[in-house]
């Protein structure tokens, strides 16, 4: 592994799946619809592939990570090579493409294949945390029942939230999706949030990336190594005392699939053993992760390197 990739962190890596990307995509997709967008992105994958170091050795540091981790239960019959690392971009880049159509409302409800629905036909006209990851694509939590939901507030940590914000609604005015920028979860968001909940939209957060210049990590094993997590999303959630679910959305070959665990009613970590609580609920959300991983192995798109805990 070489020294660069050691100390990047994913705040040091322009965000390829941002507003440039998608709106470059969406003017190819207006010209000639998802096969012009694929001929385009193969170019440009290849290109981004060749040229990003880092990012193609994060791609197979994970993929590495994986295989050994599986054990007979890999998805790889071989040590995944470059070409593994070249398909792990490619699915990068057919997400986009789901992203836009998703936005376009092209994704309809009945192309997607639901398992744990009942934990959303709980929730909806109620408030509720989702926690997420950068795994898949959350743009098909759109498709799923919309109408149901007053909002889905979406909370991020980059600056441009607002201009993302009207580049959805020039994709559909009737996006019912908000995008939150926060520096960091604590009190101060949760204060925020806790008015939205109340009139029953829903809050997405993700959960596999920390906060710049935040120490509010915990150490947990991710694929046979440990990495540091974010407890941002879990002590927010547990400040705004509703129902906490992790969901995970993502493509199977042609199809779609939405998988959604009920993680806990309510959070609650008692002032006396509250390290070992929170310790114990990211854990059960990261060992979710690691199944999906399993079932979807090219659908992880942290193009750094995740077991840098510097």
């Amino acid at each position: 592994m070489t020294e660069q990739l050691k100390h990047t962190q994913w705040n040091d890596i322009k965000e390829r799946g941002g507003m440039w990307s998608l709106t470059l995509m969406l003017v190819f997709y207006r010209l000639g619809g998802r096969w012009l967008c694929r001929v385009v992105l193969y170019f440009i994958i290849l290109w981004y592939w060749i040229f990003s170091v880092t990012a193609r050795q994060a791609s197979l540091l994970y993929l590495s990570k994986l295989h050994h981790f599986a054990k007979q239960q890999s998805p790889f019959i071989t040590e995944p090579s470059l070409s593994h690392s070249y398909q792990h971009f490619m699915q990068f880049g057919e997400c986009i493409l789901d992203k836009i159509e998703g936005w376009l409302g092209k994704i309809p409800e009945q192309q997607l294949a639901l398992h744990g629905h009942e934990h959303f036909r709980a929730h909806y006209q109620k408030g509720a945390v989702i926690v997420v990851s950068h795994f898949g694509n959350i743009e098909l939590l759109r498709a799923i029942k919309s109408e149901h939901v007053q909002k889905i507030n979406v909370l991020v940590y980059q600056k441009h939230a607002t201009q993302f914000n009207q580049f959805l609604k020039k994709l559909n005015a009737h996006a019912d999706v908000n995008l939150v920028s926060v520096d960091e979860l604590g009190i101060e968001t949760a204060l925020i949030l806790q008015e939205k909940l109340d009139q029953g939209e829903w809050v997405i957060v993700a959960a596999d990336r920390v906060p710049v210049e935040s120490d509010r990590v915990q150490p947990i094993t991710f694929l046979g190594a440990e990495a540091n997590w974010p407890q941002g999303a879990w002590i927010l959630a547990s400040l705004l005392k509703v129902p906490v679910l992790a969901v995970f959305c993502y493509r199977v070959g042609s199809c779609f699939e939405v998988h959604i665990h009920a993680i806990a009613e309510q959070l609650y970590f008692p002032r006396k053993i509250r390290m070992q609580a929170l310790q114990s609920t990211m854990r059960q959300y990261v060992s979710l992760l690691e199944q999906h991983c399993i079932r979807a192995p090219y659908q992880w798109f942290n193009f750094y390197n995740f077991w840098n805990k510097k």
